[in-house]
């Protein structure tokens, strides 16, 4: 008995003991299992129940997770006759500290929240923001999937699409695939254009009633960048649709002699 009441260290002028620290543990425990108990009854019972976005029921069920932690560990401290008031008052200078360190995670928590209740995006979108394309996958609290059309997952900060302009292309019914080519300055453009325009035709996921159209990009040093425009309604095929009319380009260009523009080289011999 003397052993549990042995004082093991001090918190300012309050002793610790090591029947305190029992206490704190076999309460602290108990707060566990009853955070973990509930957030599963709100995941697997609550929620459905009212049908709730799968995100949001995530997103709430996490908060009501960590309050009843929170709450929980000050419930043990003050069971273990800890004065939790000292633990503020000492710990102040350090909370404030790591407030600042956590800046970027409560930001993207509070995008995550924004997202989930405005629901500007939501699960199976298919969107384009930060210059990536692809299907959102799923949503937390700090960060959302997006799986590109070439199949690689991206991870983007939930602040991104606060603070970034996001295209939803899930709230229109036709997606428009820009695909440059660059000929050299010789090549006759009407040729090339032509070829383009067919090749687009010829392609059965591209919409017929939205015909494809050519322009001109850019004209450099190394030769002239062109753009062919085709719309589809499959917004999956995007990536397919494009290697499809690129390789296609490949074949058309080499049979009608079509050639690239190569980049040249100024070698420099140094002789000693």
């Amino acid at each position: 008995m003397d052993l549990l009441q042995k004082t093991l260290f001090k918190i300012g002028d309050q002793g610790v003991t090591f029947l305190s620290l029992i206490v704190f543990a076999l309460v602290f425990i108990l707060v566990i299992i009853v955070a973990r108990v509930t957030r599963r009854i709100l995941i697997k019972r609550v929620f459905p129940k009212h049908e709730i976005n799968a995100g949001i029921a995530r997103s709430i069920a996490r908060i009501v997770n960590y309050l009843i932690l929170v709450i929980g560990l000050l419930v043990a401290l003050n069971s273990a006759g800890i004065n939790v008031s000292l633990l503020f008052a000492g710990g102040a200078a350090i909370m404030v500290g790591i407030g600042f360190g956590l800046q970027n995670i409560a930001n993207n928590f509070i995008s995550g929240l924004i997202i989930l209740f405005e629901r500007p995006i939501k699960e199976g979108d298919f969107i384009e923001v930060a210059g990536k394309m692809g299907t959102v996958t799923s949503i937390s609290w700090r960060s959302t999937r997006i799986k590109t059309p070439a199949g690689i997952m991206i991870i983007v900060p939930n602040s991104f699409f606060i603070e970034k302009e996001v295209v939803n292309r899930s709230y229109v019914e036709k997606t428009q695939i820009d695909i440059p080519v660059t000929i050299s300055h010789n090549e006759d453009f009407d040729k090339v254009k032509d070829v383009l325009l067919r090749l687009a035709a010829e392609n059965e996921l591209v919409l017929k009633d939205c015909p494809p159209s050519v322009s001109f990009s850019e004209i450099n040093e190394l030769g002239i960048i062109m753009k062919l425009w085709v719309w589809i309604t499959d917004q999956d095929k995007y990536a397919s649709v494009r290697s499809q009319i690129n390789y296609r380009i490949l074949q058309e260009f080499k049979k009608e002699g079509i050639k690239f523009p190569v980049q040249q080289r100024e070698v420099t011999n140094i002789s000693s």
